[in-house]
């Protein structure tokens, strides 16, 4: 998470829509940055003082710049959260790629050995698609709905464990 990612995702940290891993990553990063901290100080007050402001004290002209200069931002807002959506969905891929790679090479750790053995025999939702890959040489594409499911995988690791070795 950077500076930068954080005003991307302002909106959604501020309104609590906010996926709960990604909103945990946003606190970790404004706890040890400044200015995010400082950012977020002056964007509470800035609210807070806007909301005190009647729409009739503001003159039209100014109301329709201010209409379209958000709106403008809201565009651009979006396109943000859109790459950061779609490089998080590439790195959960080449994650997922890895975890399969590693598990058919028999690379696995131990820990996850186990989990991922356990899991490949009792999942409905992936069990057969893991069971297909036992051995294979040959990659199959994985379906977006297995993606997200392995993905999770590296969630269940214990701190400061490998997923794979050498």
């Amino acid at each position: 998470m950077n500076c930068k990612e954080l005003v991307y995702l302002l909106g959604e940290y501020i309104d609590g829509s906010m996926e709960e891993q990604l909103r945990s990553d946003l606190d970790d990063h404004i706890s040890m940055c400044d200015s995010c901290t400082n950012f977020m100080v002056t964007y509470d007050r800035t609210r807070l003082i806007s909301r005190q402001v009647q729409l009739d004290e503001i003159p039209g002209e100014f109301r329709e710049r201010l209409r379209s200069f958000l709106a403008d931002k809201a565009r651009e807002h979006h396109q943000g959260i859109e790459k950061y959506r779609k490089m998080a969905a590439e790195e959960q891929r080449k994650q997922v790629e890895a975890l399969l790679r590693a598990f058919r090479e028999g690379r696995l750790s131990p820990s996850l050995s186990l989990l991922f053995d356990s899991h490949r025999d009792r999942c409905e939702k992936c069990g057969a698609f893991l069971r297909s890959l036992n051995g294979g040489e040959e990659t199959k594409p994985v379906p977006p709905e297995i993606e997200e499911h392995l993905a999770e995988f590296f969630e269940a690791l214990p701190p400061g464990e490998e997923p794979f070795r050498s």
